[in-house]
């Protein structure tokens, strides 16, 4: 047992949430959820958490399995931010370019790939707007809501642990046959695999001033055609998935570092708003009027539909 659980929970990992901290070691951000909006600061440790985000309670109100997934979730950050961290180090330089060619010839690229892949698989599972899906099904009874959270994060034989914690009798059987039928292996070795085995990252930088946002739910997905799934790494870069190509048997990797104009910036980060639940990091203070922009093009976008 441990004697000290992690309690406020990270959705997204303090080591990415570092690359956006100004000279003085703090994040800029703004809520969306409050009028007007406001600029503010704070540390990473402050940021992108909610307390017991990855917990769940039995019918008693009892810890299930407390900090499991926490747990998991820091094993996984551990295993692949060094290599990120590696690949951020190089995107400072002004011989970006030239290195990144360099990691590709030196074959350290794929390392550096593949735990980028993961990453943003990472972030999508364990993101607040996936949270909300299960426990929107309000006519399904709260353990369903339970397993089918465990589901989409997890894998069924990690759901099955928490099952066998929670219930007894009928139900755990019920139950284990519920997730037996839902899925053969979960949503997170599906939606692994699937990105693994189909797409490759094109890595973009900002060209001019303006900078990336990073939403509460930073993975912007299938807004664009052919780059299906974008993800901010820090304010001046930003990697995108396309699908891979093929030059006979092999992949073909496309070594160019590509400098995003101030219009394509804009468009990426009027996605990442409209991501946001809460939470969104920013740059400079006038980013805000961006940010109120871009909700109000929405709500006039939202009454137009209506009218019509």
């Amino acid at each position: 047992m441990k004697s000290n659980y992690v309690k406020q929970q990270h959705y997204i990992p303090q080591f990415a949430l570092k690359y956006f901290e100004n000279e003085k070691k703090m994040i800029p951000f703004t809520r969306i959820d409050k009028k007007p909006l406001e600029f503010m600061k704070t540390k990473s440790t402050k940021l992108m958490q909610e307390k017991d985000f990855y917990e769940i309670k039995d019918q008693e109100n009892e810890y299930i399995l407390r900090n499991s997934l926490e747990d998991s979730y820091a094993y996984f950050e551990n295993c692949i931010s060094p290599r990120i961290q590696k690949f951020r180090n190089m995107t400072l330089g002004e011989d970006f370019q030239d290195k990144f060619i360099e990691t590709v010839k030196n074959e350290e690229w794929s390392e550096i790939e593949a735990d980028l892949l993961f990453y943003l698989v990472l972030l999508l599972i364990r993101s607040k707007s996936l949270k909300k899906i299960p426990y929107s099904k309000s006519k399904l009874p709260k353990n369903y809501q339970h397993i089918l959270y465990l589901l989409a994060t997890t894998s069924q034989l990690e759901t099955a642990k928490f099952i066998k914690e929670m219930y007894s009798g009928d139900e755990r059987e019920e139950l284990l046959l519920f997730i037996k039928n839902e899925t053969e292996e979960g949503s997170f070795p599906k939606l692994l695999k699937h990105i693994m085995e189909k797409y490759a990252v094109r890595v973009c930088k900002t060209k001019e001033s303006n900078n990336f946002f990073l939403s509460d739910n930073p993975v912007i997905v299938q807004k664009f055609k052919g780059e299906d799934y974008i993800l901010p790494l820090s304010p001046n870069v930003c990697i995108i998935l396309v699908p891979l190509i093929f030059e006979g048997e092999n992949v073909k990797i496309d070594t160019h570092v590509y400098s995003l104009n101030e219009d394509a910036i804009n468009q990426i980060n009027e996605c990442s708003v409209l991501n946001t639940d809460k939470l969104i990091i920013i740059s400079k203070e006038s980013d805000l009027q961006f940010i109120e922009s871009v909700q109000k093009n929405n709500i006039t976008k939202k009454d137009t539909k209506r009218r019509l």
